[in-house]
Order: C-alpha cells, then structure tokens, then sequence
C-alpha cells in the first residue's frame, strides 16, 4: 500500500525565520497556559485531499502547529512514498524547507493551495508535483497516474469545480488532536461576487459564488460538534455571496445549534451589504455566530472608490456597523491603510473610526498587492510594484507591502502603521471599543446558554495569572460590564479577549520587523527597486480572443483523445501564440487564426502522442459524454465564456514565469524617504 504525508506548515515558522532577522522580540503578555489550543483552524485542505485519495493509499497528516516543525531529524512512524505540502504565498519560505527536507530523502514532494495557485512559478524549481487550482478533480487523476506508475509534473484545473464534487473531511484523520485547535472548519460556498481591486479570492476562485448542498454542511458541522469543536469557522470567501442560499443553510443552522447539548459558536466572512438585511442577521445571530468579519478597509471615500468597494462606499460605514453589532453579532473589521487616496491623516482617522464603531478586535493592514489581481496589473502598469531589500536579503520572507505609494513615501507608510498598531492593541483602548459594541446591542440572540464550572475556572485563571497588569485590569472591567450590560454577551466577549490577547502578543513580532525593514530601506545602497514583467496579455487581443474561443475549444475537444485534458490543452494553445505574438500583436488578423488552428493541431498531436506512450487517464472520446452535452444554446455560450476567462487567467499566471532577473537602478529617494 503506497502511503502519503500531508503537512500543514506552521503560521509561528515563518515568525522563528523572521526574528532569525531581527532578533528575539519581548512579548509584553505572559505565555498562555498549558491548556491553551497550540493552532487555530484545523486544516480543512488536508482533510478533504484526504477524503479524496482512494481507500488502498494510506494518509497522514502533519500539522505543524500541533505536532511541530518538521526537520531532517524527525522521525515519523512510517515511511512515506510521497509528500503533499499546503499553504498560503506567505508559507512559501517554509513550504520550501519542508521540500528540501523530504527531497534529500529521496521522497517526492508536491504542492497545492492558494499559494501555488496565485504564483506558480515561484514553487516551479522547489517541488516535484504542483497543484495549481481547486483539487477535486486533478488530485484523484494524479492518484491514478501516480499509482500507474506515471505522473505529470503540473496538475491544473481550469474551470470551476462543482462544489457537489467536494467531499466531507476526513476529520478522523486530525480527531485525536481536536482540543489542539482554537477552529473547527467548515467551507460551504467558494467565490465572491464583488470585484474589489486588491483581492486574489475572485482571481482564485471566482465571482460566481458555487456551494455545497445544505444537508452536506450539515453533517459536516455535526460531525465536528461530536468530536469536541466548540467553535466552527466558516471559510468562506463571503459568506453571503449567495443571500438566498444563506438563509436557507442558516435556518436549519439554528434549529441544529438547537438540538446540541451545548450550542456550537461559529464564525465567518461576510460583506457590509448584510447590514441591509434584517432576516438575514436574526439568522446569524440565532445561529449563534460569536463574530463576523466584514472588509470595511477604510472609511476613506475616495479610497473605496478607487479599489472599486461600492457596497461600502454607497452606504453609511458607521451606521451599518452599529446595526449589525445591534443583532449582538461582533464584528471584525479587516483594515488597510496605504491606498493611494490615503495621506497622513489616515492612521488617527482610522483608530478614531475603530474606537466610535466599537470594533474589538480588527485585522489591521497595509496595502499589498497579490499576484494575479487587478490592483497588481494597475501598479506593474505604473511601475509601482517593489522589490524591497527584506524581500531581496531574505527572498522567503514577504514584505509588509510591495507597493510604492502615492501620497506617502513608505517610511512614513510604515511608520504611521506601526502607530496604529500600537494604539490599537492597547488593552484599554480594546475595553473602550468592548464596552462600545456591547452598548450598542438591541437585540438578544435567541440562541441557549450552558454555563460550563470548569470553563469560567479556567477564564478566571487565565485573566489573574497569564495576563500582565497592562492587560489584566481593562479585561476585568469588560468582563464586568459585560455582566450588567448584556450578560448574554459573555460567550462573543470572551472571544474578543482571547483574539485581542493572540494580537496583542503577536504586535511586537510586527513592530520589531517593520522597524527592521524601515532601518533596510533607509540604508545606503539597499533600496527598493522595481519588480520587471516582461508582458501583459495585449488588451487589443482580448475581444477577438474572446469570439474565437468556441472554435478552439471545439477544434482541440475534437482532436483530443484523451478528454480530461482539453482544458489543458487550450491554456498551451493560448499560451503559446502569445509568447510568440504578444510584444508585437497590436490587432488581430487573418493569418493570427490560421496560427492559432495550426497550434492547436500540434498540441493535439502531442498529446496524443503522450496518450499512446501512457500517460494521461485514457479516457477516449468513445467513452466520455461531451462536456456540453444537455446545455442549451445559450448555457453552453454562457459555460464557454467562463471558460475562455479561466483559460485566459491561466495562461497569464505562466507568462509571469518570464519576469526577468535584472534590477533597475535605486528608485526615487521620496519613495522610501
């Protein structure tokens, strides 16, 4: 039986590397106690790539966060014929250690994730197998290949899956460590349908919001509750994406919590647009949602604007926080500072918003600009996309922003950050903003509370003898205010201090680093410099692209042997004539479609040619349905078009792949100041 290893990478690795940078940083709270969860979330990516491995392959994980960073020294309690690493792009530093450590032991190693996904070239030297897009279809298809005993170096999938092909977790998988997580984890729906400039979920995922079926989230959340998860997040890129299907899994959300020796809290992501509905929040709240975390990014009108965010910028910020938190639903605004709209104003502007909207405990931001988003275009278009000398001395760890400003030099960017920061994490700014959101509550939850002799001894425990004086005090008089104003409140506030702690003991690992970059970047010799694209797709190619797309599909469809790989195909179809016509293409013409037919009919042969050498799945035309079979006229239009769009999306994810190596000369001094 072959026998696969999935790792988690650790969150607290990437801070072991950084203050290997900058030295040891003095955390001004108290470690926690033994008790305390050693992770937050469980890890659902590892638990559902579990679920879809075939029965006769053996599965392990390793979270690192519970079981502790992987060396060449571990030992494991088997033998593994593969490794399967995660994570996000900033894991990549650790996710490359890990490679190295299973590679030298002669054991190959694949990736996945959102990481890979939204930069594919920079895991191309480092791992053997790459995954790049949603797993449930390409990882049961290199299971088969690999068993097969040949497999391709790149598993990509193109078009969305059908969240329906998503299987439940094997949580079995990670049940013995349940009581090491802060988060259960359940994902319900992927996509967003906004379109806000800085964000890589759309890029990723899709603006097409697609879900699981209710009874399946469900089960997956009863299944959690049955091994101990008494806080469930829902992963979801917005939650409400589709309001419809919201209530409909909300409704019988609140009657499951119901039926729970003790009701299960939850959490998730959502958009400011909820505050408009009044049915919607009873159902969160009811549902017992502890805490929500909406984008409001900044009360800057302009700067809204300007990352196109108009269900914030059409609406009044304050007035719809108030609502929602009337509902007696927390929420966790997500913060950034640094638009280009955004002076030095900005900073006291922002703290004064969080401390009068009552928002406990924010995620606070500066601007950065993900690979692969519209907001990434825009600035390499303006030649404003930084390589910063942290980044360049230290290539695995990610700067604070890779963004030249507009209004600001980044020293100032930085450095007001860094104050807001500060001030925010303050433990009795954090009781101001408690007792704020509490005295804005209107509406108790309809949701039943068990009270829990050894979880209050705990809490009591943990506030006298973990906190320091500077925390414990302004905990105390929230924990007390809470009692006489919304004792109801006692379950969210009690999250907001364990979150507020977490932060507030991560604030100095922030402070040291930034103080670190700023001293680099203010250096002689060591300033930033800008990132080189060799090119974009041309704009002018787009159109024409797009009303010829049907026609290559068809044409490489047809060709194909093996129909699993028509997708593919197309991404080396396109890829290939812009890499020979995209510097100079400036309209398209008659002999560029006779280019594109003979393309696809190389790609065809090839392929099939690969087929008869035995690679690929082996599935004929003879044996599989037409992927568009049953579609109307219009549905198999309205599929083609996504799928021209994914195809397209991929085929610029490669040509990143050409970003040249040599720096330009130092940038402007105003830019670091």
């Amino acid at each position: 039986m072959k026998k696969i290893l999935l790792i988690n990478p650790a969150f607290d690795a990437g801070l072991t590397t950084i203050n290997d940078l900058i030295g040891s940083a003095n955390k001004k709270s108290a470690k926690p106690p033994a008790w305390f969860p050693k992770a937050n979330m469980m890890p659902v990516s590892l638990t559902t790539v579990s679920a879809l491995t075939p029965d006769d392959v053996e599965v392990d994980i390793w979270d690192e966060g519970v079981h502790g960073t992987v060396s060449d020294s571990t030992e494991f309690k088997q033998d593994y014929d593969l490794v399967g690493v995660t994570g996000y792009l900033n894991h990549l530093g650790r996710a490359k250690e890990i490679g190295r450590t299973f590679r030298k032991r002669g054991i190959p190693v694949a990736v996945g994730g959102p990481g890979v996904s939204s930069a594919p070239e920079q895991y191309r030297d480092h791992f053997d197998i790459l995954f790049i897009g949603e797993a449930e279809y390409t990882w049961p298809r290199f299971i088969a290949d690999w068993k097969a005993g040949s497999y391709r170096p790149e598993y990509r999938q193109v078009a969305k899956v059908d969240m329906a092909h998503s299987p439940q977790p094997r949580w079995d998988k990670v049940a013995a460590d349940i009581k090491d997580y802060v988060l259960g984890a359940v994902q319900t729906t992927r996509g967003c349908p906004f379109d806000c400039e800085f964000c890589d979920v759309i890029y990723i995922y899709g603006r097409q919001a697609r879900h699981k079926a209710v009874d399946q989230v469900l089960e997956e959340v009863s299944t959690l509750e049955r091994l101990g998860a008494k806080l469930i997040f829902f992963c979801d890129d917005n939650f409400i994406g589709n309001p419809r299907y919201a209530k409909a899994l909300l409704k019988e959300l609140v009657t499951l919590n119901r039926s729970f020796r003790r009701p299960v809290g939850f959490i998730t992501q959502l958009t400011l647009n909820v505050a408009k509905d009044d049915e919607l929040l009873e159902l969160l709240a009811d549902a017992n949602f502890v805490e929500v975390f909406i984008g409001i990014e900044t009360t800057n009108i302009e700067s809204l604007i300007e990352t196109n965010k108009p269900q914030n910028y059409k609406t009044d910020i304050l007035a719809d926080v108030k609502k929602v938190q009337s509902y007696g639903l927390p929420v966790q605004a997500g913060m950034i500072v640094g638009f280009d709209h955004d002076d030095a104003t900005i900073f006291d502007r922002q703290f004064e918003f969080l401390q009068e909207a009552g928002i406990g405990v924010p995620l606070l931001n500066i601007l950065k600009a993900p690979y692969g988003t519209k907001l990434w275009v825009r600035l390499h278009r303006e030649n404003r996309i930084l390589e910063t000398p942290a980044s360049r001395y230290t290539p695995d760890i990610f700067p604070m922003t890779n963004i030249a400003p507009k209004q600001m030099t980044r020293v100032e960017l930085m450095s007001g950050y860094l104050g807001l920061v500060q001030r925010v994490r303050d433990w009795s700014n954090f009781e101001t903003r408690v007792k704020t959101m509490l005295s804005q509550v209107r509406r108790r939850p309809k949701v039943k509370r068990v009270w829990s002799l050894k979880e209050t001894l705990r809490g009591i425990g943990f506030v006298l003898f973990s906190m320091d004086r500077e925390a414990r005090w302004p905990t105390i008089r929230a924990l007390l205010y809470t009692c006489r104003r919304a004792p109801f409140m006692m379950d969210n506030v009690s999250w907001l201090i364990t979150h507020q702690y977490a932060q507030a003991a991560q604030a100095p690992y922030v402070q040291e680093y930034i103080a670190e970059e700023i001293r680099l970047e203010t250096a002689d010799g060591v300033k930033p410099h800008h990132e080189q694209t060799v090119f974009f797709i041309p704009d002018a190619f787009k159109k024409p692209y797009k009303a010829l797309f049907p026609e290559l599909y068809e044409r490489v469809y047809q060709g194909l042997a093996d129909k699993s790989r028509v997708h593919d195909a197309l991404v080396e179809v396109v890829y290939d004539f812009l890499t020979r016509w995209g510097l100079s293409f400036q309209q398209f013409e008659e002999h560029h479609r006779t280019f594109l037919h003979e393309i696809c009919d190389r790609t065809i042969a090839k392929e099939n040619g690969n087929l008869q050498a035995g690679a690929g799945d082996g599935v004929g035309a003879g044996e599989r349905p037409h992927e568009m079979a049953g579609l109307t006229q219009g549905q198999v239009a309205i599929k083609l078009s996504w799928l021209a769009d994914e195809v397209l999306r991929s085929v610029e994810q490669d040509l990143w792949s050409f970003r040249t190596q040599t720096l330009e000369p130092e940038l402007d001094p105003a830019v670091t100041g």
